[in-house]
């Protein structure tokens, strides 16, 4: 077998809602593992997310339970932005579709912000990361540099063509979410089907302040994965967790934030042919 649909990223830009859309069509078969890394393994176990990557193709080719579909595909956001992947990718398999989600950077950079600080994994100030990138590469790596999407984006173009690259973008997919993923469908030649299209990844924050201590702590996390049933885990979440208001972005980070991104934004827009002057 070979897997042929790659969800490459963008993070923080609607991937884990376009992998849940895409299990629901009867034509396809998404990995078990969300994101399995299986490209960047390497390169993931050197970030702080602990992430445990699928560093074997016997592993990789496993977690796909229905391997004959028409459309067999994963989602690891972490291949758009290291330069090797879409050449690894080619070699494994030529023919594979790219899909891309693409976010206004500036509200990507504070959302992937907001989400590592939830997990406990980051508590500096996004003002001190981004007037010292050398102080906390790792951190500028993750919310700043993954933003940069111009090379990331011409990196697979350049390999694997024009037409089997789609780029697509985060606004669209929250202003029509059935029109976005009839385009997906379309694009992997996949007939049209009625999906439930209910956002994922939503952002949301404790109900009380001991939760979000003890949620900072990753091997409870895990152990609550591990051994609670996962719909006991959905309830307690539901109770602990509530849909909350985004933080807002100070106005200074936010236009510290926006001249770093502002020429490769100009560059995208060439690339792609496509106006983008809403993101700045």
């Amino acid at each position: 077998m070979k897997v042929n649909t790659f969800i490459v990223g963008a993070p923080k830009s609607g991937t884990t809602s376009l992998h849940f859309y895409l299990q629901q069509h009867p034509d396809v078969c998404m990995s078990e593992i969300k994101e399995p890394n299986y490209f960047t393994a390497k390169e993931v176990v050197k970030l702080y997310y602990d992430v445990s990557p699928v560093n074997s193709e016997d592993w990789y080719h496993s977690i796909f339970t229905e391997p004959t579909s028409r459309v067999v595909g994963e989602g690891s956001v972490s291949y758009l932005f290291y330069p090797e992947v879409a050449q690894k990718i080619y070699n494994y398999n030529p023919e594979a579709r790219i899909l891309i989600i693409l976010r206004n950077p500036v509200q990507r950079a504070f959302s992937h912000y907001l989400m590592d600080c939830r997990l406990g994994l980051c508590d500096i100030s996004l003002e001190d990361i981004l007037d010292n990138p050398l102080k906390y590469p790792h951190f500028y790596q993750q919310f700043i540099e993954l933003g940069m999407y111009h090379q990331q984006i011409k990196r697979y173009i350049d390999v694997f063509g024009q037409t089997q690259v789609k780029v697509m973008f985060y606004d669209d997919l929250k202003t029509d979410a059935n029109l976005f993923i009839d385009q997906v469908f379309s694009f992997l030649a996949l007939t049209s089907q009625d999906i439930n299209t209910v956002v994922k990844n939503k952002f949301k924050q404790p109900s009380i302040t001991i939760v979000a201590k003890l949620y900072q702590f990753k091997w409870l996390r895990s152990c609550l994965n591990i051994f609670v049933p996962k719909r006991l885990l959905i309830m307690i979440k539901s109770v602990l967790f509530k849909d909350g208001k985004k933080p807002t972005l100070d106005p200074s980070i936010k236009r510290k934030l926006s001249e770093i991104y502002k020429k490769d934004v100009a560059e995208l827009s060439k690339l792609l042919s496509k106006d983008l002057s809403a993101w700045e």
